[in-house]
């Protein structure tokens, strides 16, 4: 079984502190040796408290860069209608641009921070690809706005001839029909993404020996369940499938925490 270190150099402290200076052999123990054991202590224990607290840090981090992917995802699709429409805007495009490069600084900064951690820097490269899709998402919408303000007449002339047609209308009414179903999948897609890494998350906390460290570690573990839980049945709520059955694992996962 492996020791705790902090255990065992708090254990240390108090026997130099019981005999008073005095070893096993009756002997006295350099004040040196007791100060290098008591700050030793005092290190490792700041050194636990600020891991915990990097850690909060950090998935409060991930949580709101889903939360910023979830909306930008929907301006994106309402977006794609007006293109559909003819009513898109280039500063829609900016806008979503600028979100996209807060995100990405934010990406940078979580990256910095979990340098040292493989399975946030596999988060993070796995958000960074989301990322990526939609610059090229909104790069392909942006074009297609250029598109069409440059031919803008000759799209009018078009429209006005095939004016009243019900076929055109129903079409239209189709391929926006299809681009919001396309954005309750996507958006369904990442809430399920969002689920599985706070699972992991919960999956992966760390393990402690001392029963205050305990009650902290599986009071973060339960939070990172909650938020799993919370992601899953949203994008249940979407449609997605399998989202309802690892709902259910989580749950199950929770309960035996609290046996």
């Amino acid at each position: 079984m492996r020791t705790n270190p902090i255990a065992a150099l708090f254990a240390a402290v108090l026997l130099l502190a019981g005999c008073e200076f005095f070893d096993k052999r009756g002997e006295t123990v350099p004040k040196e040796e007791y100060d290098s054991v008591v700050a030793a202590y005092q290190e490792l224990k700041a050194s636990a408290e600020d891991t915990r607290e990097e850690f909060i840090a950090q998935a409060a981090a991930v949580d709101n860069i889903l939360q910023e992917l979830t909306q930008i995802s929907g301006k994106t699709a309402t977006l794609r209608t007006d293109v559909e429409q003819g009513t898109a805007r280039i500063t829609q495009v900016e806008t979503i641009e600028n979100s996209i490069d807060e995100i990405k600084s934010k990406l940078d900064q979580l990256d910095r921070m979990t340098k040292d951690n493989a399975q946030y820097r596999k988060m993070v490269s796995s958000l960074k690809s989301v990322i990526a899709e939609k610059e090229k998402e909104i790069e392909d919408l942006r074009a297609e706005i250029q598109a069409k303000d440059r031919t803008i007449t000759e799209q009018n002339e078009k429209i006005s001839a095939q004016h009243g047609t019900i076929q055109l209308q129903n079409e239209t009414i189709n391929a926006q029909q299809e681009n919001l179903r396309q954005a309750v999948r996507e958006q369904a897609r990442l809430l399920f993404l969002a689920g599985q890494d706070f699972e992991t998350l919960g999956d992966e906390s760390p393990t402690v020996s001392r029963r205050k460290d305990k009650a902290k570690v599986k009071s973060l573990t339960i939070e990172m369940y909650e938020k799993a839980i919370l992601y899953y049945s949203k994008a249940d709520e979407a449609g997605y499938a399998g989202a309802a059955g690892k709902m259910a694992e989580v749950k199950e996962k929770m309960a035996a925490l609290a046996q």
